[in-house]
């Protein structure tokens, strides 16, 4: 008996010390201390736990900023009280489980959970799909109040950023797995502004202060970026510049999300926009065959500015260009209608949701309703439209409502080789679109920065019967309620202007005071994507001079539009110019942000009459210019009207300062009022003699206006413009 006590307290023993050691929880591995502005890679357990980790936060501390990248998905978990395990990630103070590849977490004074000093908890852990021992990339920035705030990767909100002269501007990161990050800077594009950005093993770059930086990871370390921007000399830095991020990773621009799917009759919700989220997502809809269309609605409670572009059979890739169908209304609300007369084609439909503008996160509900065959519907709307008359002018309104489009029936007859659509006398930019009517569907497309825009079509092959198509006049405006305008279609040639039109349509200058031939002669410029600005035309036959950085194309790194401006002259001082030219780039020069151009042809292509004389002002002596002389100023602010387009705006002032640099004429000053949109106007004397071309604006509070003397022209440019002048 003693024996077999003995025999078994020996296996009691040995039970439980296998049990001590296999049955209890191997350790946690101790928290990694985090450096600020420093990007690390590390992997998640093997055994399927999380990774953690810790960053101090001190007390001057304004902003931390972490963010997580890794190829297969995973959470990241922040938490102030203590430490993170994985039995605790519901105690998470704020979290990021968006299942991209891209995880960001943002904690400030003011978010709904404050920012506190001390040490902050990291947990990254697999969201349920990432594999075990995933690697990733983390890094956290600690904004500490010294006016270098952090920018992350995939951040498309506009944020207004302090400048300071002698601190950095602002940081962002470039994690391993992107595969370029671009910086756009609006506002920093000055003259004399000058960008340093500081990198990873000594990386560093320096130059002119673009609109853009762009960071290829083929040339660009991964890691933490720092931007300075300074200023040469004497030349100003702008109160505050608004910076945006977008970024490509594995070929794709878009951070991957999943993309749900949702039948007929189904609905979900999108989060977009915030800090750390898509401006837009896709949706997959199944479309079984029979049916007469599909209506897809899009609601947010933030009554947000979304639209709807769908593609059949594969997700869209240039957004309107390449869209099927596509709602673009400005509504709170958008809905979209796919069919036509014979139905809607089975298949599969891409549904792109897009936020147009928003400071922060909007959930985006879209419902997904199907009708049936037969009900007298389709893209355009209930019923029938009317139909146009070819060759005949038709006037119409088109209303920024829900849909914010007017139709017009068209039926094309068999042998038709061509068809023309014109719109004119609009006050405001509208678009024309051409549809089929059989399934609703988008052929033809014009969204330009034009007023009045055109649609040409060549059939291939004459049609051995009659086609049906809708013609739509768009207006996408929030700022025009109602805009009237007139539209005509032909055949197998372009429809002849209106016979009442005079074009070009140019006020009666000729004879009348000095200060109305100054505001006829000043001209918008307009290039792609409604950006422009103004100008002054200073010879009878059209040549302009105006301010380089007006005929900059957005996110080009400082380049111009050199051909095809579109020029606006006012027909009536109390309504918006008239885009009645074209124009070419003749000369440049970056460094004095000055530019010349020079009139080719009317808006519609067509060759200038050898008797056309346009409004114009003489060149005056800027040298001659004291502290104290009076200037107006003429141009088309941005902020001159509540609609889309002013009329010109003339502004009264004084010579406020005069600056020179290096003994050379730089600046005038002016307490006349310049907003956005002025720039490249006319400043004119008591003479009215044009004597600085406005530019920009100085301090915070935009209280005085630059302009670019004339004395800074090229020699080169002064006599163009004299010989063309009449003596």
């Amino acid at each position: 008996m003693a024996a077999s006590r003995s025999v078994a307290g020996t296996w009691l023993i040995l039970v439980v010390c296998l049990l001590f050691v296999h049955g209890s929880p191997a350790p946690a591995a101790d928290p990694v201390d985090l450096e600020d502005a420093v990007a690390r890679q590390h992997s998640l357990p093997a055994d399927g736990g999380i990774w953690t980790g810790r960053i101090r936060v001190p007390e001057d501390a304004t902003a931390l900023a972490v963010a997580v990248c890794s190829e297969r998905n995973v959470d990241l978990y922040l938490r102030r009280a203590g430490a993170l395990t994985k039995s605790r990630l519901s105690e998470a103070d704020v979290s990021s489980r968006n299942a991209g590849v891209l995880e960001t977490v943002r904690l400030a004074s003011d978010e709904a959970v404050p920012l506190e000093s001390g040490t902050w908890h990291i947990a990254v852990a697999p969201d349920g799909n990432a594999d075990r021992g995933a690697s990733f990339e983390i890094a956290a920035f600690v904004d500490r109040g010294r006016g270098t705030p952090t920018v992350l990767p995939g951040e498309t909100v506009e944020r207004e950023i302090p400048v300071h002269r002698d601190r950095p501007e602002l940081r962002t990161f470039l994690p391993t797995l992107v595969r370029s990050l671009t910086l756009r800077l609006d506002g920093a594009a000055r003259p004399g502004v000058r960008y340093r950005l500081d990198g990873p093993r000594e990386y560093r770059r320096s130059g002119a202060a673009p609109r853009s930086i762009v960071l290829q990871r083929a040339d660009s370390p991964a890691g933490a970026y720092t931007l300075d921007l300074r200023a040469s000399g004497s030349a100003p830095l702008p109160a505050t510049i608004k910076v945006r991020t977008s970024w490509s990773a594995n070929g794709d621009d878009k951070i991957r999300l999943p993309m749900p799917v949702v039948r007929p009759g189904g609905s979900t919700t999108l989060t977009l926009g915030g800090t750390d989220g898509p401006t837009a997502r896709t949706v997959r809809i199944p479309v079984p065959a029979g049916i007469g269309g599909i209506e897809i609605d899009a609601t947010n409670p933030s009554r947000a500015d979304v639209d709807l572009y769908v593609r059949r059979g594969g997700p869209l890739q240039a957004g309107d260009e390449d869209a099927d169908y596509f709602a673009l209304s400005s509504a709170p609300f958008e809905a979209l209608y796919l069919g036509g007369v014979t139905g809607l084609a089975a298949g599969t439909y891409y549904c792109e949701v897009v936020l147009v503008e928003s400071k922060g996160r909007v959930p985006v509900t879209l419902s997904i309703r199907s009708h049936p065959k037969g009900i007298g519907r389709g893209t355009w709307g209930d019923g029938e439209p009317p139909r146009l008359e070819f060759g005949k002018w038709t006037r119409g309104r088109v209303e920024a409502g829900r849909a914010g489009v007017t139709w017009y029936d068209v039926v094309i007859p068999a042998g038709t080789r061509s068809m023309h659509a014109m719109l004119l006398g609009s006050s405001a930019p509208l678009d024309l679109v051409l549809a089929r009517k059989t399934d609703g569907s988008i052929m033809r497309r014009a969204l330009s920065a034009r007023v009045d825009e055109r649609i040409d079509h060549t059939f291939t092959v004459p049609p051995d019967g009659p086609r049906l198509f809708v013609l739509g006049v768009m207006n996408r405006s929030a700022l025009e309620k109602v805009v009237d305008f007139r539209v005509a279609l032909s055949l197998n040639r372009a429809p002849p202007l209106p016979p009442d039109l005079v074009w070009p349509p140019l006020i009666n200058w000729q004879g009348r005071s000095a200060t109305v031939r100054a505001a006829a002669s000043t001209v918008e410029l307009t290039v792609r994507d409604n950006a422009g600005g103004s100008g002054t035309c200073v010879t009878p036959r059209g040549r302009i001079l105006t301010c380089r950085h007006v005929l900059e194309i957005e996110g080009q790194k400082g380049r111009i539009q050199r051909e095809g401006v579109l020029v606006a002259f006012p027909a009536r001082l109390d309504e918006p110019p008239v885009q009645s030219f074209l124009a070419r780039v003749t000369a440049e020069d970056r460094k004095k942000d000055l530019a010349l151009l020079e009139i080719t042809s009317d808006v519609f292509g067509r060759p200038l009459p050898e008797d056309l004389t346009l409004p114009w002002v003489p060149l005056g002596d800027s040298s001659t210019l004291e502290l104290g002389d009076p200037v107006q100023v003429f141009g088309y602010p941005s902020e001159g009207s509540e609609r889309s387009r002013t009329p010109v705006i003339l502004t009264r002032g004084s010579i406020a300062g005069l600056e020179a640099v290096g003994g050379a004429p730089r600046w005038i000053k002016t307490d006349a009022w310049i907003g956005l949109g002025h720039s490249g106007g006319s400043m004119v004397d008591a003479r009215m003699r044009l004597v600085g071309i406005p530019a920009a604006t100085l301090g915070q509070s935009e209280v005085l206006g630059l302009a670019v003397p004339v004395s800074l022209l090229p020699a080169a440019w002064k006599l163009m413009i004299l010989k063309d002048q009449p003596r």
